[in-house]
């Protein structure tokens, strides 16, 4: 075939992919592949693509690329692809090389955006959709993404601005009617609310509204309907930002309504997302328990010590045994996931004060040996835990986190106590700054309280008190009846510590200090001492 004659096939290809005539294009890309195999097999991918036969797709275009690596269609493709596949990390990586070669292509930046939203490298989406953005003309996807990550970096003003724009030009974009609701969550959660519902109007069945709205129903105390949309977390269409389990539970039946269970067969209730939302739903496991006794718990390894020793009735088992022991639908339902379980069990205020009690049970050999050694050293006083930062996502992480050299009001106000850090993760920085600073402070050695969780949990618990931002650590030691001194910054906090009130709904002895707009760091960490002291 001449170049003459690719160009014609390849041009008929193009018209027949405009129309949608996908048949008609399979059949001239095949007859391409004979002539030019990699452009043929990209032309096959990109069908392949618009029929949702993902597998092909990755087969024929992974083909076409390695064939000739100049192959600009495929390149661009592969990148629409792992977004379907739900494998976020190919897709950037591809993404990356396509947008270098071809910076200008508004499809390619524009799906490449979208991989780099799903990871949270806000920044980077800035970076490369900005140059595209015609305030004129604007295309809805490049203004959804730069609002989207204009929001999720706290450039509310830029944010607002630009949701302006898109309320003008698409009046009626379920996209922009959602982002606005995601926008106002945390400044304004019952206008969101309003935002959501018309975005809903738009489209009543969009998986993802659906799922960002349960967080604001939850956070504004509609626990009924917040826990039912919570559910939609667990879809594929949400990603890693919602609810996923395990990739070793693909293929074992997911069970979200209770009412399919038998009670003759057995229950795997199974353990999901971090480990603080884990041990805040594990607080109705009991009632499950009394519901369905054929009940068993699969969780992580790390976690199973603790889990044992406070839910002795309950067999446990871990993630690597759950898919094999929850596949016998003879005897098993199927596997439940704990957040799914709150609908039935916590789905008012009332419902979580009513068990408003600690569950949790320490390792108390290891809590009596932490608390004599940390006493005999320091001479008698009171031990205070602490930690600054937490969250497992950048954004939660910049919400939650109140940087360490903010605290001196509380090292200086308490000077007959001892603090003891908590903090997981990297802190030689903090350490360094503490440990010349206060001679009260002290940073534990030979315990990763990432990994052994059990000795972090009583270390925790042989302290007396504990004053941190919402973190893990809140939730371990609250859910063992510690004292909590729980710090919230102005930037918004998980639902479960609601929009106002000074004690936790879900754990026992949980005070809650938040810092408003308008409050200076320091009015805020003073008064959080003096309160303390008070205490």
């Amino acid at each position: 075939m001449k170049q003459q004659e690719l160009i014609e096939v390849a041009t008929r290809i193009d018209k027949a992919l405009a129309a949608n005539k996908l048949s008609q294009a399979k059949q001239l890309a095949k007859k391409l592949v004979s002539a030019n195999r990699s452009a043929g097999l990209a032309y096959l991918g990109v069908v392949a693509l618009r029929e949702e036969k993902l597998d092909e797709c990755e087969r024929v275009l992974l083909e076409s690329y390695s064939i000739n690596n100049a192959q600009n269609l495929a390149l661009a493709n592969l990148i629409p692809l792992y977004m379907k596949k739900r494998d976020f990390g190919k897709a950037i990586a591809y993404g990356e090389q396509a947008f270098a070669r071809m910076p200008q292509n508004k499809s390619v930046t524009i799906n490449y955006a979208a991989a780099l939203l799903q990871e949270q490298q806000y920044t980077k989406v800035i970076e490369i959709l900005n140059p595209l953005l015609d305030l004129e003309k604007p295309n809805v996807s490049i203004v959804s993404g730069l609002i989207s990550a204009y929001r999720s970096t706290f450039r509310y003003d830029k944010a607002k601005e630009l949701l302006a724009i898109a309320d003008t030009h698409f009046p009626d974009h379920q996209d922009v009617a959602r982002l606005k609701a995601d926008t106002f969550a945390e400044s304004d959660p019952f206008a969101a609310l309003e935002s959501f519902k018309r975005a809903l109007e738009i489209r009543p069945d969009n998986v993802p509204t659906l799922w960002n709205m349960s967080l604001v129903q939850l956070r504004t105390g509609d626990f009924n309907g917040g826990w039912i949309n919570y559910d939609h977390g667990l879809s594929h269409e949400v990603g890693k930002i919602g609810r996923p389990l395990p990739k070793l539970f693909q293929g074992t039946p997911v069970i979200t309504d209770l009412k399919n269970l038998d009670k003759e067969k057995w229950t795997f209730a199974t353990c999901e997302q971090g480990i603080g939302d884990q041990i805040l739903f594990l607080g109705s496991l009991p009632q499950l328990h009394a519901d369905f006794p054929k009940l068993a718990l699969i969780c992580e390894r790390r976690m199973a010590p603790i889990l044992a020793r406070s839910f002795p009735a309950i067999p446990m088992y871990e993630y690597g045994l759950g898919p094999m022991l929850a596949y016998n639908p003879s005897i098993v339902n199927g596997i439940v996931p704990i957040g799914s379980i709150q609908k039935y069990y916590r789905n008012s205020r009332e419902a979580y004060l009513e068990h408003r009690q600690a569950y949790l049970v320490p390792n108390a050999g290891k809590v009596e040996r932490y608390r004599d050694a940390l006493l005999q050293k320091v001479g008698g006083r009171k031990l205070i835990g602490f930690s600054w930062k937490g969250g497992y996502w950048e954004r939660s992480q910049k919400t939650k986190t109140l940087e360490i050299e903010l605290w001196d009001p509380l090292f200086q106000e308490h000077p007959d106590c001892i603090f003891v850090c908590l903090q997981y993760g990297e802190v030689a920085k903090e350490k360094e700054y503490l440990t010349k600073k206060y001679k009260n402070v002290r940073f534990i050695d030979g315990i990763d309280f990432k990994k052994d969780l059990d000795s972090w949990h009583a270390l925790a618990c042989a302290c007396h008190e504990i004053v941190s931002v919402s973190t893990a650590l809140v939730h371990f030691a609250g859910a063992s009846g510690v004292r909590i001194h729980l710090l919230l910054s102005e930037k918004g906090a998980p639902f479960i510590w609601q929009l106002e009130g000074e004690e936790a709904i879900c754990y026992p002895n949980v005070s809650i200090y938040r810092k408003r707009v308008e409050q200076t760091a320091s009015d805020f960490f003073n008064g959080v001492a003096r309160k303390m002291r008070a205490i």
